[in-house]
């Protein structure tokens, strides 16, 4: 007697758990259903929250909260997502901390004494781009680190940054418009095209 009671306790403390979660998010009751049965409160908490807030689906759900455990991390993942113009759940550590080390910026363009310069960050390549005009050439490079581009973008001269530490630095795989390699119109649209996505 005493075990069919604590079996229906304990079934109706999930009923009134899945009953909670369905009263506080949007979620369906298939998705409360097997958050209680497979997930420890704290994670039912914050998986029903992110499917409720991002409207995704209980998979891309539990990635997001195993990559992003901290609710106070998760607006600053959504505004990498949106600025870079790729969805929230292909944005990883690395892509937040590059948007956040740089301003809160996925691209900038800036004048200097070498000519007009546009960055962006490639979460694909997790790394930097860079385009510039030297003159009427075109110059590509594909693979900065953020460190390289923090560097560039704020020293005093970024025309004799580029000189002293990009130029000639930079392995020509890396990038186009240098030496024997010109960029071709197909490198510079699809840097223009990346730009132009991110917001």
């Amino acid at each position: 007697m005493k075990k069919y009671l604590v079996a229906d306790l304990v079934k109706d403390l999930k009923t009134d758990r899945i009953k909670y979660l369905l009263d506080k998010y949007n979620i369906s009751e298939e998705e409360a259903i097997f958050l209680v049965e497979n997930k420890s409160s704290k994670d039912q908490e914050l998986i029903a929250e992110v499917i409720d807030t991002y409207s995704l689906n209980i998979g891309d759900a539990e990635m997001f909260v195993d990559d992003f455990p901290n609710p106070s991390t998760w607006a600053d993942v959504e505004a990498t997502a949106e600025s870079l113009g790729v969805d929230i759940t292909d944005v990883e550590d690395d892509d937040v901390e590059n948007y956040m080390e740089m301003g809160g910026m996925a691209k900038g363009e800036l004048e200097s004494s070498v000519g007009p310069i546009q960055w962006l960050y490639d979460n694909k390549a997790k790394a930097y781009m860079v385009y510039l005009m030297l003159g009427d050439t075109p110059v590509i490079y594909r693979e900065l680190k953020l460190e390289q581009v923090q560097d560039w973008t704020n020293s005093e001269s970024m025309g004799e940054y580029y000189n002293d530490n990009i130029r000639g630095q930079i392995d020509d795989s890396q990038g186009c418009g240098c030496n024997d390699d010109p960029c071709t119109q197909e490198d510079i649209d699809t840097f223009t095209t990346k730009f132009d996505s991110i917001s």
